[in-house]
């Protein structure tokens, strides 16, 4: 039989029925601050509620965009808004603190009020960014201020300051998928720098899913590297380190599908050694090659048992 000369992924890990319903591409956001990840102390009169549990999606209002473009910066679109929103609530909500019911507050700096409805998070306003309004740190009494008097104190900060404003951690693309079993499926990459100025290439792909076990292509996601938030599983994934994590199918396809042949092939060298001696046996070598960039032949070799 004639090896095959081109590879694919549905050769490598088939997933059967995969539905892209939408994928948005961000890379003209700056580069990433990791050091937003990093936990800070709070002024001690912070009062520290935990959102709602089980929060299955996160929408920002017209208004909140408006506020957001007038008092926080920089200036972006409500797409890239409800992503990082997206974010920091539904992978990594220890980034919000809950002053009050509807009140918290984003990285330590940005305040937002917000609504919860059917498993909806909304975030209704913004009130600005404490570094420029050190009177947000009262926000709170601000906002019972402005309810009850004739007067509002003016948020507002000028425009050439709001262009100078840094992002939080933002995802640099987005891809909502439906999956063989109609599970609804999030990936979200991230591409920037690390401390050391090297670069960092991650994903984290959420799966919507009320039962964990027994669910057909994700038996083994459920790891020490894998959290379950609300109704979210969620998985890191970076570039860096294939031979750290234990991957599913469908992970690994849509990884190839998005063109991480290399990470792939090393993923299968360290952690499916079979199926990389398969793939020898049914494709050539220059298709292999191929379709790893012509890079890291030792690592691609077949397995000798």
């Amino acid at each position: 039989m004639d090896k095959k000369s081109v590879v694919k992924m549905e050769d490598l890990y088939p997933v059967g029925n995969l539905q892209i319903t939408k994928a948005k591409s961000f890379l003209n956001i700056p580069k990433n601050d990791y050091a937003i990840f990093l936990k800070r102390n709070l002024s001690h009169h912070f009062l520290d509620f935990k959102l709602l549990n089980g929060i299955k999606e996160v929408e920002v209002d017209f208004h909140a965009l408006e506020r957001w473009n007038q008092r926080v910066g920089p200036i972006i679109t409500d797409e890239v808004l409800t992503n990082i929103f997206r974010v920091a609530i539904l992978i990594n909500p220890d980034r919000i603190l809950v002053l009050e019911r509807g009140l918290a507050i984003l990285d330590n700096e940005i305040v937002f009020s917000f609504e919860v409805k059917d498993s909806l998070l909304t975030v209704t306003t913004f009130f600005g960014r404490i570094s420029l309004n050190p009177v947000l740190l009262n926000v709170d009494t601000l906002r019972k201020y402005n309810l009850h008097s004739q007067e509002e104190i003016n948020l507002v900060i000028d425009d050439k300051v709001i262009e100078q404003q840094e992002l939080p951690f933002a995802p640099s693309s987005v891809i909502e998928f439906m999956d063989s079993n109609n599970l609804p499926n999030l990936l979200f990459y991230f591409q920037g720098l690390d401390n050391n100025g090297g670069k960092r290439n991650f994903y984290y792909h959420l799966i919507r899913n009320t039962e964990i076990v027994g669910i057909k292509g994700h038996k083994d996601s459920v790891n020490e590297q894998t959290e379950n938030i609300g109704e979210w599983l969620v998985k890191h994934i970076d570039l860096s380190h294939p031979k750290r994590f234990n991957l599913t199918e469908i992970q690994l396809h849509v990884l190839g599908l998005l063109g991480n042949n290399k990470f792939i092939l090393n993923y299968m060298s360290h952690k499916d050694p079979d199926r990389l001696n398969k793939l020898h046996d049914t494709h050539s070598r220059t298709a292999i090659r191929r379709f790893a960039g012509n890079k890291g032949w030792n690592y691609l070799q077949k397995n000798k048992k």
